[in-house]
C-alpha cells in the first residue's frame, strides 16, 4: 500500500547513509582517515592538553563545577525551548500540512523538504559557528527564523494560503534544528574538563527534554486546521531561545575581556590545563 512505499522511501537513505557512515565516522582523532597525519597530531595533542584527568577516572570537582555553572541552565533552557519544536514537529509536522488540505500520504512527502532544508541549514550553521567562532550569534539566527516561522502559522489563519503557512513550517524548521544542533556544541565547547561536560549534557538531556511532555497534549485534533495554541507556544519559545542565546554570547565575551585585561591575552597555542580548575584557568577563553 502507500504507505509501506512511504516508509521504504523515507527509511532507505538513512540505512544507505548509515552503511556509509560505517566507514568514514572515525572513533578518535587519531583514527580519521580524512585527516592528515600532522592534522591528527594536532588533534590528539589538543584534546591531552585539555583535562589531564585519567579517561577511567571522574573529577568529582569537575562535577560540582558543572553541576553548579550558571552557563549549563541557560544551555538547558534553550534546549527546553528548542525540543518543544524538535518534538513537536516530529510527531505534528505531518497533521499540520494534512490539515492545509492535503491528503495524508501526500502530507507525509511534503514534511520531506522542510526537514531537508533543515539539515542544509544545520550543515551551514555548523561550519558558519566554527569559521566565525560565534556560537551565539548563530543560535540567536535560528530563533529569530523560527520565531517568523511560527508567527506566519499564528497569524495566518486562511485556509486558501497555504503556500505562506507551508513557507512558516519551512522557516520554523530551519531556525529550530540548527539552534538545538549548535547549543549543544556550544556547551561542550565552554566546559573546562570532561567530568564537567558530563555533568553538562547530563544536566541539558535530563531538564531540556522536559518540553518534548509539554509539545505532546497542544497539538489537539480540536485545534486544527491552524493549531494557534500550540503554535502560539512554539513562537515564544522560539523567542526566548534568542534572547537566552545573544544573553549568553556577550556574559561570556565580557567573562573573556575581563581575563584578557587581568592577565593579558592568550596566545592561541598556549597550553593549558584544565585538570584542577577547570574553565576557571587564567588562560581560558570562551567560545562565544
Amino acid at each position: 500500500n502507500n504507505n509501506a512505499h512511504l516508509t521504504k522511501l523515507e527509511g532507505a537513505p538513512t540505512i544507505a547513509f548509515g552503511a556509509v557512515t560505517w566507514f568514514y565516522l572515525a572513533d578518535s582523532p587519531g583514527l580519521a582517515n580524512f585527516l592528515s597525519e600532522a592534522d591528527k597530531t594536532f588533534a590528539v595533542e589538543r584534546l591531552q592538553q585539555r583535562d589531564n584527568t585519567k579517561k577511567s577516572a571522574i573529577r568529582w570537582g569537575q562535577i560540582f563545577s558543572g553541576m553548579t555553572d550558571y552557563q549549563n541552565y541557560v544551555h538547558t533552557l534553550i534546549h527546553f525551548c528548542n525540543n518543544y519544536s524538535f518534538a513537536a514537529l516530529s510527531n505534528f509536522l505531518p497533521t499540520i500540512v494534512r490539515d492545509m488540505g492535503y491528503s495524508s500520504v501526500t502530507a507525509q512527502g511534503l514534511t520531506a523538504p522542510p526537514y531537508f532544508a533543515a539539515f542544509v541549514c544545520c550543515v551551514a550553521a555548523a561550519w558558519a559557528s566554527d569559521r566565525y567562532g560565534m556560537r551565539g550569534f548563530i543560535v540567536t539566527g535560528g530563533s529569530v527564523m523560527a520565531t517568523a516561522g511560527y508567527l506566519i502559522l499564528v497569524l495566518i489563519r486562511d485556509e486558501s494560503k497555504i503556500a505562506a503557512r507551508y513557507a512558516g513550517v519551512f522557516l520554523a524548521s530551519c531556525g529550530i534544528f540548527p539552534a538545538m544542533c549548535i547549543n549543544i556544541t556550544w556547551l561542550l565547547n565552554n566546559q573546562g574538563g570532561d567530568s564537567k561536560k558530563g555533568a553538562g549534557l547530563a544536566i541539558l538531556a535530563t531538564l531540556g527534554q522536559c518540553s518534548s511532555f509539554m509539545s505532546s497534549v497542544v497539538f489537539p485534533a480540536s485545534d486544527g486546521p491552524f493549531y494557534t495554541k500550540g503554535t502560539a507556544i512554539g513562537c515564544g519559545l522560539a523567542g526566548v531561545t534568542g534572547i537566552a542565546a545573544i544573553g549568553l554570547h556577550f556574559a561570556l565575551e565580557f567573562e573573556n575581556r575581563k581575563r584578557d585585561l587581568e592577565f593579558g591575552p592568550v596566545d592561541e597555542n598556549t597550553v593549558i590545563d584544565v585538570t584542577e580548575v577547570g574553565d576557571k584557568h587564567h588562560n581560558f577563553r570562551y567560545l562565544t
